[in-house]
């Protein structure tokens, strides 16, 4: 009796062991899909299935191997990092990329770390195509001017080397441009100085029209001028439009010996009304 009782003991037990054993089994059988993510499963070390749409699914834990691939849409920021432009001068740049994931074999099987992959290649992709282009230019591309095809040429380069890894690059976007600390200041001098050159070429296009406007107005009227009185009606007019300064016009004096001519009374008149019609108002 008491090894029958032994015996009747170990079966139970076996069979209560077995029941539970069946119950973890089945619990951690259970496969759950969420949206917006799929699941690669494995057994033993070999692809089985890719499971995409949401739900419960049941895959016996034996053997079993889940890998979770999300495909939602994914932001990358890299980080300000100074890279030399195409025209050597060293810059400050930082971008965001934006992707998201297609091929999720391809994420689970083909590479170690997917967001760390597209990382790397996108800083890599950003130093090449700053290298590239100019920070700015008056003709063609530049970094400060063309950023939106930049951006789609930064996309296709990227996409060309993240192919591998299943992940379709959506936006590659300039989130910080502008030259280095150390050359900053010169180069904000240079804008300075390239805006004066500007303006003063604005000035001086305006004043050619209106000293031209003006002797056809007077040859119109019936006020003929010798070449030498033109000449030297140009001279005082561009001298007066284009100073930065009032201008204050002089009269010689001539004594009673000289044979020189007397002033043109006409000439003067008229240098006066341009100085006060072209004076800046206070």
């Amino acid at each position: 009796m008491g090894l029958l009782s032994v015996f009747f003991g170990l079966v139970i037990f076996a069979a209560v062991l077995g029941l539970v054993i069946w119950l973890l089994s089945l619990l951690l059988s259970m496969v759950i899909v969420h949206p917006q993510e799929e699941k690669v499963i494995i057994y033993w070390g070999r692809f089985q299935e890719l499971l995409t749409k949401p739900g419960l699914y049941f895959r016996t834990i034996w053997g079993r191997q889940i890998r979770t691939v999300s495909i939602k849409r994914q932001t990358l920021e890299l980080p300000r990092t100074t890279v030399a432009d195409g025209n050597g001068n060293p810059i400050v740049i930082a971008a965001v990329v934006t992707y998201r994931n297609v091929d999720s074999k391809k994420v689970a099987l083909d590479i170690e770390d997917a967001h760390g992959f597209v990382k790397t290649q996108a800083m890599a992709v950003l130093k090449q195509v700053a290298s590239k282009y100019p920070y700015e230019a008056s003709s063609g591309h530049s970094l400060k001017a063309e950023a939106q095809t930049i951006g789609a040429e930064m996309v296709t380069l990227l996409q060309s080397k993240v192919d591998a890894c299943g992940t379709e690059v959506l936006a590659f976007e300039l989130s910080d441009l502008s030259y280095a600390p150390e050359i900053a200041q010169s180069m904000l001098v240079r804008q300075q100085a390239q805006a004066l050159v500007g303006a003063r070429k604005i000035i001086v296009e305006g004043a050619v029209e209106i000293v031209y406007e003006a002797i056809q107005q007077l040859q119109a009227k019936g006020l003929g001028l010798e070449h030498a009185e033109q000449s030297r009606l140009v001279s005082n007019l561009l001298t007066v439009i284009c100073g930065e300064s009032k201008v204050q016009p002089t009269y010689p004096i001539h004594s009673g010996q000289d044979n020189k001519p007397q002033p043109d009374e006409k000439m003067y008149g008229l240098l006066e009304q341009i100085s006060r019609n072209t004076t800046p108002k206070g």
